[in-house]
């Protein structure tokens, strides 16, 4: 979707810290995990509120691409979480309800909850790591300190979750670890796809697969 460039400045680049964005991408999964964990709502009640958001946001990405002057007035709303590349086209916002929703329609209880995890520590984690500290690139947009970032932070999310879930505690560790591994190299992967839609799909098949292999309900 190719959307007409109007005359916009101080946006963050990729390469920027951009705090804002980081902060907006963890405060949406706690806005959706929050209702299924803590009040009672079922996955099909989530699944239908996503997809409602995700007709939302599509919308207005729609209304963006159709009129100029509705793109200027998204731009001048959501000026603090946007890059600069999204001036001229999609923003993040209908991959990361996208696939929200996928994970709520595809994946068992405890893979849908870290595949979302991942999303909102993940790649803002391995985004800020990466911007402070990435010398050593694997892919132009990667990086090692980056992608080891990440592994920590994912893997130090799936041990406290999976703390809370009266896992056999022999198995802990092994699968934070696993948790960590798949949530940087979902993160890593040079896929054509935007890192919203890419990390919780690719991250939760990993999960399920180990979850399963050590014998852990789903």
């Amino acid at each position: 979707m190719q959307l007409r460039l109007p005359k916009v400045s101080g946006l963050k680049h990729r390469s920027d810290l951009h705090l804002a964005r980081k902060f907006f991408h963890v405060s949406g999964a706690f806005m959706i995990l929050t209702p299924y964990l803590y009040f009672g709502c079922s996955r099909q009640m989530m699944a239908a509120a996503l997809g409602t958001l995700l007709a939302v946001a599509m919308s207005v990405e729609y209304s963006r691409a159709r009129w100029e002057w509705f793109n200027s007035i998204a731009i001048r709303v959501m000026g603090p979480v946007m890059r600069d590349t999204e001036v001229n086209q999609l923003t993040g916002i209908p991959f990361y309800m996208a696939s929200c929703l996928f994970a709520f329609l595809i994946f068992p209880h405890h893979v849908t909850v870290l595949s979302i995890m991942y999303l909102a520590f993940g790649d803002p984690s391995s985004s800020f790591f990466g911007v402070l500290y990435g010398k050593n690139k694997i892919f132009p947009n990667k990086s090692l300190q980056g992608t080891l970032g990440g592994f920590i932070v994912c893997a130090v999310v799936t041990l406290i979750y999976l703390v809370t879930q009266n896992i056999d505690p022999g198995k802990i560790l092994v699968l934070s670890l696993l948790g960590g591994f798949a949530g940087s190299v979902a993160e890593l992967l040079p896929l054509n796809i935007d890192d919203n839609f890419a990390i919780p799909v690719v991250s939760g098949a990993l999960m399920a697969l180990a979850l399963w292999c050590a014998q852990v309900p789903l």
